[in-house]
């Protein structure tokens, strides 16, 4: 099988982690998800702190924050001793990028799906799943009463859609987005992983 990338954006509690990374074990290839964070702070010499703090501010207040930076890495950037969101939006991307030319992987969020649009072999995945399976998800997952559950989903899903729609032009969890929108209630992680692998298998070829 040729070289390829599969990106996958996912809803808060419908399982997409899970099953990029059953994927990734099955065929073989590296995930990509908050180590991306480290790969990005490696490449620019950026603690990787900068981007965790970046990643989890609030999405009223995602855009247009300012970081304070130290050291040599500081004469790279116009603001001197301060970097935005956007410059590390930008570093996340190019190391996306990189990575993606250098190797097959899975990428999960950080609007990959987007920065690679142009690669020519890429396939964008995104996973849902019933709103009660979600809750009963992040219940377990997080030990969280049903209501909070409900809201720390709600919270976390708004975050998402606003960080990929203010740097992407398309719709996070929009059909029309993305090459394949799976409801993981339908098929399960073994049965939505199955189909990915049937889907890659006809789109790159064996």
């Amino acid at each position: 099988m040729r070289q390829f990338v599969i990106t996958i954006g996912r809803q808060l509690g419908s399982g997409g982690k899970e099953v990029a990374e059953r994927l990734a074990r099955e065929l073989g290839v590296k995930v990509y998800d908050k180590a991306l964070l480290q790969a990005a702070a490696c490449e620019s010499g950026i603690d990787a702190s900068l981007f965790e703090k970046a990643d989890e501010r609030e999405s009223s207040s995602l855009f247009g924050g300012f970081f304070s930076i130290h050291g040599s890495i500081s004469e790279y950037f116009s603001g001197g001793s301060c970097i935005d969101n956007d410059k590390l939006f930008e570093i996340q991307s190019e190391t996306i990028r990189n990575i993606a030319q250098n190797e097959s992987c899975i990428i999960v969020g950080r609007c990959a799906e987007y920065v690679l649009r142009d690669h020519p072999a890429m396939l964008s995945v995104f996973i849902t799943a019933d709103h009660d399976d979600r809750v009963e998800r992040i219940m377990r997952g997080e030990g969280l009463e049903r209501d909070a559950a409900i809201e720390f989903i709600e919270k976390n899903d708004k975050k998402r859609r606003s960080y990929h729609d203010y740097y992407a032009t398309t719709h996070w969890g929009e059909a029309s987005s993305y090459d394949l929108c799976v409801n993981l209630s339908r098929l399960g992680v073994d049965g939505t992983v199955g189909f990915i692998k049937q889907y890659i298998t006809a789109r790159f070829g064996q």
